[in-house]
């Protein structure tokens, strides 16, 4: 019975995130490390977010990208205290596009993909029969293109130029001026002159005339390869399919060459004076998951999921603002899994993301929030386990705001997600 109890546990992680918060794909579970000896498993998984807005002109966009997710473990044992794992898997990701005309619309031609991978070994050390520790090192890539455009981020990256060559001034409160603020230009003027705000007003639209005419701001992250590592503890019951297992991934440092391209000149390398190497970091994260027998037959299986994505700064220098700007990200999930013959199980899960409450968010990520549901089987013959799942995910409503501006509404948005896990013990 332990046996079947531990492998109905993955069925809820077959279907993966549907729409995690932040950039998170994978969820970075270490649970490969309880698996059989000899276990090799392959998962694969089909997301597709339906994510739709629209802006104060009347302007809609479809801006989420139908995406897949696959991963690879392999886990050995070399003795009764240690035993091993390899873990291939894709951690972050982002495939966004604002599909209108950018002159025309407040967020059009605003794009990102974000592509990542990494590969882990993790070793287990077992202290006694139900307790034990774990540790592993990996590589992990990522890569990132992104474009923005339209004219809220004309405004917006117009506004923070000017601004930035008249000292001390806030482009928060140029852009307020510039909106009609009286109190904002009268500040202005009264600071750095009669018809200063004005005289601003008409360098900001003219920045904006040349963003429109050079197809707005991009951004282009090469491929950066970096170490990173994780720690964790797990208590376990084996007569009862018990296990509380915590895992801490550190914050993995990268150094990447990018170029960016604004008012149609592009800066890398070969411009002078141009820094084209950017230091940035991948977010430390911890996961805590348990499972218990509660019935013949019956596992109960929760979860927790804390990824730092404050912590996760991308400031190009003549862009000078984070494309990222996302809050830390909490993911919970509840479910049971039951087996009703010698060769089927099947499981139901709740997956559960609170809102941040934050007036706007990125564009990039255009969501607040999640509630999910996933519906998963699994089959076995012999040393062959065959799994797979659904997932049905309602996305909270937000407003995409630029420079802390609403630009855009999400309302009534939903992912639904496919996966398959094909297992097999030697």
């Amino acid at each position: 019975m332990k046996n079947m109890l531990v492998g109905a546990s993955v069925l809820a992680l077959t279907t993966g995130s549907a729409f995690a918060a932040g950039l998170d794909r994978s969820g970075q579970s270490a649970s490969a490390i309880f698996a059989a000896d000899g276990s090799t498993a392959l998962t694969f998984g089909l997301v597709t977010p339906s994510v739709t807005g629209t802006d104060a002109g009347g302007a809609s966009y479809d801006v989420a990208k139908r995406y897949s997710q696959t991963g690879l473990t392999f886990t050995k044992s070399v003795n009764e205290q240690f035993n091993w794992a390899f873990i291939v898997d894709k951690p972050y990701g982002v495939d966004v596009d604002y599909n209108a005309d950018p002159l025309t619309s407040a967020l059009g031609g605003t794009k990102a993909d974000l592509n990542s991978n990494a590969m882990t070994i993790v070793g287990r050390y077992k202290i006694t029969d139900r307790i034990s520790v774990f540790a592993g090192i990996g590589a992990q890539s990522i890569d990132a293109e992104v474009s923005l455009n339209g004219q809220a981020y004309a405004g917006a990256i117009a506004t923070a130029g000017v601004a930035g060559t008249v000292p001390g001034l806030d482009p928060a409160t140029l852009g307020a001026a510039l909106a009609g603020d009286i109190a904002a230009a009268t500040l202005i003027d009264t600071t750095y002159g009669a018809g200063t705000t004005a005289a601003l007003g008409g360098a900001v639209a003219g920045v904006v005339g040349g963003f429109n005419a050079t197809g707005g701001y991009a951004f282009r992250m090469k491929e950066s390869t970096s170490p990173n590592y994780l720690i964790g503890a797990a208590y376990e019951i084996p007569d009862i399919a018990l296990r509380i297992a915590g895992t801490y991934r550190f914050e993995t440092k990268h150094t990447a060459t990018i170029s960016e391209d604004l008012l149609g000149t592009t800066f890398d390398g070969t411009t002078p004076g141009y820094d084209d190497e950017i230091d940035y970091v991948s977010p430390q994260s911890f996961n805590l998951e348990f499972q218990t027998g509660i019935a013949a037959g019956t596992l109960l299986t929760a979860s927790y999921r804390w990824t730092e994505f404050s912590a996760v700064d991308i400031v190009p220098s003549r862009l000078g603002s984070d494309l990222v700007n996302l809050d830390d990200a909490h993911r919970f999930t509840l479910g049971v899994a039951k087996r009703f013959n010698d060769r089927f199980a099947g499981s139901v899960t709740l997956s559960y993301e609170p809102p941040t409450g934050n007036r706007t968010v990125s564009p990039l990520g255009p969501t607040d929030g999640l509630k999910g549901i996933s519906f998963g089987g699994q089959f076995t013959e012999g040393p062959v386990k065959i799994s797979g799942g659904i997932n049905y995910s309602w996305l909270g409503d937000a407003d995409a705001g630029v420079a802390g501006i609403k630009a855009a509404e999400f309302r009534d948005n939903h992912a639904v997600g496919i996966g398959f896990k094909a297992e097999v013990t030697f």
